[in-house]
């Protein structure tokens, strides 16, 4: 006859056991998930990440409309170039440091190899009024509006701080489209400078 201590010890020991196997199974399982809709990382081809296909491809294939030109266009369009995207909304001040920063980094590089595209995030402000402002801060280059469908493939691709303009979120693409920084706070004219420059053909 065995020994009611030890048959107890022995039970309440499996019972542990089948607790921590189910709590690894679970851990590993979180993991699984959170690697699979993590963004992307910097060096890979844009909107490479797992879960991809149309919606997480959608920054970069969806029509785009300059509010200065009405010209339609395409972040895919601008493989070629290296690429800035700057996601930004009209109330934010620090985008509009960024963008003065930005405006002497271009004039410094003088390089039409390089795309610096503001891109208006917040759903409330309208093409008209972005325009407006462009014009009367006198900033030259591609300013859009990104449809809810961008907005959302951005964070889905990037994190959602991308959509939050006050973290002044840069992305740099390589002229081959990849995915060469992502950056959150204010970088100065030579600091874009000192980027970009390495990537310019």
């Amino acid at each position: 006859m065995g020994c009611p201590d030890a048959d107890l010890a022995r039970a309440r020991s499996g019972r542990l056991w089948h607790r921590d196997v189910v709590r690894l199974m679970l851990l590993a399982a979180l993991l699984v998930a959170a690697c699979s809709t993590a963004p992307d990382a910097p060096g890979s081809p844009v909107g490479s990440g797992a879960g991809g296909g149309a919606a997480r491809e959608a920054w970069r294939t969806a029509t785009l409309r300059d509010v200065l030109t009405g010209d339609d266009f395409s972040i895919a369009d601008l493989v070629g170039k290296v690429v800035v995207i700057e996601p930004m909304a009209i109330w934010c001040v620090n985008c509009r440091f960024q963008q003065l920063e930005a405006q002497h980094a271009l004039e410094t590089l003088g390089a039409d190899d390089v795309v610096y595209l503001s891109l208006d995030v917040d759903a409330r402000e309208r093409p008209e009024d972005l325009a407006a402002y462009t014009r009367r801060e006198g900033f030259d280059w591609r300013f859009a509006i990104a449809s809810t469908e961008v907005s959302r493939s951005l964070a889905a691709t990037f994190g959602d701080q991308v959509l939050s303009p006050p973290a002044t979120p840069l992305i740099v693409l390589s002229a081959a489209g990849e995915v060469v920084d992502r950056h959150f706070g204010g970088k100065n004219a030579a600091e874009l400078v000192a980027l970009l420059r390495p990537l310019l053909p």
